[in-house]
């Protein structure tokens, strides 16, 4: 009776398993199809309007657009040709397998910072004082644009060398 009750349970995760798959491989589908889509109509609209060439909070959403594209293509297509396909790239090359990580952490801390960079010069450009709204420049925008990139990168370094 234990043998027939264990493998009823057995099976029941083994469906549970593959149901949680083939939901994570949809909805996984939908969020990169929704996501390149928007980031490419973002990149787009700021192309167009070119006020990321003089506007600090502008610059940051702007640059975010691509970083999350290629997070999206690098990270969550990976993921889906792996768990919908069963073509993983993390088995078939050794440096991506070791990199793929750290690349990914570059770009989330990175975005979560040009998020903040973005909320901050917004506050500042919309600020009563004269002096704070000065403080808001498009060169300083890039120069804390390079730095987090920069900082981000060599904080996950021991990703690629270990």
């Amino acid at each position: 009776m234990s043998s027939n009750n264990n493998t009823s349970i057995t099976l029941a995760i083994l469906q549970l398993q593959t149901a949680f798959r083939y939901l994570s491989f949809i909805l996984g589908f939908i969020l990169l199809i929704g996501g390149v889509l928007g980031n490419i109509l973002n990149i787009i609209a700021f192309i167009k309007v070119g006020n990321y060439k003089n506007n600090a909070c502008s610059l940051d959403m702007f640059v975010r657009a691509f970083i999350d594209l290629y997070a999206l293509l690098a990270g969550l297509a990976t993921r889906i040709l792996a768990t919908g396909f069963q073509i993983d790239f993390t088995l078939m090359n050794r440096i991506w397998c070791k990199t793929r990580v750290g690349f990914l952490d570059i770009n989330s801390q990175s975005t979560y910072t040009l998020i903040c960079l973005q909320a901050i010069g917004a506050f500042m450009c919309s600020s009563p004082s004269v002096v704070l709204r000065q403080k808001s420049t498009i060169q300083i925008a890039r120069y804390l644009i390079v730095g987090t990139l920069c900082f981000w990168f060599i904080h996950e370094i021991p990703y690629f060398i270990f």
